[in-house]
């Protein structure tokens, strides 16, 4: 893949609303993982990561569109407005422009609350507009609606690869021709005591009492995930047409690997396999040597439960233990949390950035990394660094296996 190009990102987060306050928080280092307002079933306090009141959509969207949207949909319009802006795109051609995000299971905390007046008021308090407000595909509709777009219009739910599977498809779908431009991410906001509850029942939270090492990827004595939310959008074109409109060109998607484990819902194949040959597979892709794959550095999945961990650290050691033995990863799940459909665009973001800036956000809240990981974790502060090619890695329940990489 050499012709396809980011000229604009937004984002939403807990830790920034637009990618300069992001980025400024990845790398000073800051973590947005606070209490939870619910107790987990041990009566201890839990925490997640959510998007904080200044979060105010009325500066971007009209009355009209707030009255009918949810924060769901409000998070990926918001972050889309941004990327547009940025790209300099003052309008999008409406035949030629794909819309593909990643949403994992739609507006959950809206169908929480509308159930709860349904058991209290019965039939008559059931609304009319449940369905357009909860189902996957609602946020990209809001996009192609908010642009007046007639191409393309996909959802994909692939658990936490969602966003970064949607990338690669649109930027294939760029590199074919089907399409001259794609808004392409993705959105999640699944914060609520039932999908809290459901995670520390399965033992996949942290039950840490100390937020800042509640997340705490690849090390030793991680024990599980910090739930997080947000969205995350990148604008792609081919490099020809960025620049005969003189549009910043952030970066370049290079390669895009997919594949699945067909092992376990929730579990990945130990051996880390698969996620192994999704990393190859960009890597070919992206026309690096299989030999030795010289990337610059790696944004890893990396979530901090026990057994998803020691499945990457696995394929990260079989991919450059050999060859690049102080390839410098680091994850950005302890600032932000896991932002499950997002997570992979949200990486993507933090890559680009790390490239223009020539530095490699720190991986917080770890301490001792597990002495299985053959790579240099980036720990305590930024790393100074030139960064040339970056992969970025995304894996979900169902043994869902993504990777991308990128150049400046």
């Amino acid at each position: 893949m050499e012709q396809v190009v980011i000229t604009g990102m937004g984002i939403i987060s807990s830790i920034g609303l637009t990618v300069a306050e992001y980025w400024l928080a990845l790398a000073d280092g800051r973590t947005a993982i606070e209490p939870t307002a619910v107790l987990n079933s041990h009566g201890s306090v839990g925490y997640w990561s959510q998007v904080g009141t200044d979060f105010n959509p009325a500066r971007c969207l009209d009355p009209s569109i707030l009255r009918t949207t949810d924060y769901l949909s409000q998070f990926a319009l918001c972050a889309a407005c941004q990327a547009v802006e940025v790209s300099g795109l003052a309008s999008l051609p409406s035949m030629r422009t794909a819309v593909i995000l990643g949403c994992t299971m739609g507006n959950v905390p809206t169908l929480v609350q509308n159930h709860s007046e349904y058991d209290q008021g019965g039939p008559s308090a059931a609304p009319a507009r449940l369905m357009s407000q909860v189902i996957p595909n609602i946020p990209a509709a809001h996009l192609a609606m908010r642009w007046g777009l007639h191409g393309p219009l996909l959802t994909i739910s692939t658990a936490c690869a969602s966003s970064l599977d949607a990338i690669g498809h649109a930027a294939r779908m760029v590199e074919r021709g089907d399409v001259d431009f794609a808004i392409a991410g993705g959105v999640d906001s699944l914060l609520t005591p039932l999908v809290y509850h459901s995670l520390v029942n399965a033992r996949a939270v942290s039950r840490a009492t100390d937020p800042l090492h509640a997340s705490r990827p690849f090390d030793r004595n991680r024990d599980g995930f910090v739930m997080g939310e947000g969205a995350g959008i990148v604008i792609l074109e081919r490099e020809e047409t960025a620049r005969c409109r003189r549009a910043p060109i952030l970066a370049r998607i290079r390669g895009y690997g997919s594949v699945a484990d067909a092992h376990h819902v929730t579990s990945p194949e130990s051996s880390g396999r698969w996620e192994a040959l999704a990393m190859r597979l960009a890597l070919k892709e992206a026309g690096l040597s299989d030999e030795k794959p010289n990337v610059d550095a790696l944004i890893a999945h990396g979530t901090g439960t026990k057994v998803g961990d020691a499945a990457e650290i696995r394929a990260i050691n079989d991919v450059f233990g050999r060859y690049n033995p102080s390839l410098s990863v680091t994850s950005i799940k302890g600032h932000i949390g896991h932002s499950m459909a997002a997570s992979g665009v949200m990486a993507v973001i933090a890559g680009v950035e790390a490239m223009i800036k020539g530095q490699l956000p720190a991986t917080i809240g770890t301490t001792t990394v597990d002495p299985e990981a053959q790579f240099t974790v980036v720990l305590n502060h930024p790393k100074s660094m030139d960064i040339r090619q970056i992969q970025i890695n995304a894996f979900g329940f169902g043994g869902q296996n993504a990777a991308i990489v990128m150049s400046r």
